[in-house]
């Protein structure tokens, strides 16, 4: 009896330790499983790991990686729809003064989330997750700057929406590798 409750209590612990690993799931799978249970969803996380092709062969410091390169290309991705925005927009100067205000903060952004791979390379987390939580950031501001605008707000909350998702599951995982390890 005193083994079946030592195995007992071991499989509750180890079923609830951050650490505890799987052999049959993939490192993607894992990961999004042990977010899940933070602040991302297992679904969210999927979504941006799931979207590059080394993901599901790549360890943990790989997947930060990717996570914070696929953070910089949304954030490109949204600085070039911007500009054709700002090419495409009226003469009115408050829909001018959002759009470059926006421009200037997705612009600004990227070479933050390369030097954040790059430091999740480097096992420079606790640097990586400050850099990641200020990017998560810029999706807000440009969000408030363009409520001034409802034409534009409604243009550009779908791109800060998915701007924040992505900076914020970079985030979550540079936050689990520093208070976990690889």
């Amino acid at each position: 009896m005193e083994v079946s409750l030592l195995s007992f209590f071991c499989l509750i612990l180890c079923s609830s330790y951050p650490l505890f690993i799987s052999a049959a799931s993939s490192n993607v799978d894992q990961l999004c499983n042990l977010l899940g249970g933070w602040y991302v969803t297992p679904q969210l996380c999927h979504s941006l790991l799931d979207s590059h092709p080394r993901s599901s062969t790549t360890d943990l410091n790989g997947l930060g990686i990717i996570a914070a390169k696929v953070a910089a290309a949304k954030a490109t991705s949204i600085t070039a729809d911007i500009q054709q925005l700002l090419s495409k927009a009226s003469s009115d100067i408050n829909q001018q003064k959002v759009l470059k205000t926006c421009l200037k903060l997705y612009t600004d952004v990227v070479p933050m989330l390369k030097g954040a791979a790059t430091a999740i390379k480097v096992k420079n987390y606790s640097k990586a997750e400050t850099v990641l939580y200020a990017a998560f950031k810029v999706a807000g501001k440009c969000d408030d700057a363009a409520r001034a605008d409802t034409s534009l707000w409604s243009s550009l909350n779908h791109y800060d929406t998915e701007f924040a998702n992505v900076s914020w599951v970079a985030h979550a995982i540079a936050a689990y590798i520093e208070r976990y390890g690889t």
